[in-house]
């Protein structure tokens, strides 16, 4: 599968630890631009609003990695600042952040509705604004 790339802000982050309320996975909402979103839902990916403090903030695609061992830190999901430096989350992205996203497609039918399903694997994160200082860079 051929990685792409995909610039907008990202929301509800889970990037630091995973969310654990259902499987365990690394994730975050991602608003793109226009174009790109319309692409998304014309290959039949799911678009869905994103909201921050109770309001909403844009249509925006679901970008995840799941998680196979609890303490399996290899597979998570590299952050880089916009130098392309590696950053080592404190806490999770703040709301709003402007991003670059490396992903890959995948598809495959389910075995208990036999529909055909789409999603997108998160693989690394480019925070394009200044670090803040929940980040610390890694030599």
């Amino acid at each position: 599968m051929a990685e792409n790339e995909i610039e907008g802000k990202a929301y509800s982050c889970y990037l630091n630890q995973p969310n654990i309320r259902s499987n365990p996975e690394w994730s975050l909402q991602l608003i793109p631009n226009e174009i790109d979103l319309q692409r998304f839902k014309k290959s039949g990916h799911d678009i869905k609003m994103a909201s921050c403090d109770n309001k909403e903030v844009g249509l925006s695609i679901y970008i995840r990695r799941k998680v196979k061992h609890m303490d399996d830190v290899l597979e998570r999901p590299l952050l880089f600042d916009k130098d392309k430096k590696r950053l080592e989350l404190f806490e999770e992205l703040p709301d709003g952040s402007n991003v670059m996203i490396k992903y890959n497609e995948w598809e495959g039918i389910s075995k208990t509705t036999n529909k055909l399903h789409k999603g997108l694997d998160l693989i690394a994160v480019i925070l394009l604004d200044e670090s803040p200082n929940l980040f610390k860079n890694r030599k």
